[in-house]
């Protein structure tokens, strides 16, 4: 395994919470962090979503048609007239 530096910026309180976490089991603060990180990812991965999950408001795009020949001419004789 290649290592790799990570800085990131946390709440001083999570620090303190993950450096007790450490010290509880053992660790140092680098090898916790990892290995949370790493639990919390496969976790939610893991993790089945519905669509419900994703979109509490049920919302849907619409597929937009391209722009015909006509309309194009229409938006750069309008881009023309701004400069």
């Amino acid at each position: 395994m290649v290592s790799a530096v990570l800085n990131v910026k946390i709440d001083e309180a999570v620090k303190e919470k993950l450096r007790h976490y450490a010290e509880v089991n053992n660790e140092n603060l680098s090898t916790a962090t990892e290995k949370l990180l790493l639990l919390a990812l496969e976790s939610t991965s893991e993790a089945e979503l519905s669509e419900d999950d994703i979109d509490s408001q049920h919302t849907e795009e619409e597929n937009a048609s391209p722009l015909t020949a006509k309309e194009i001419k229409a938006l750069r004789k309008l881009l023309k007239k701004k400069k």
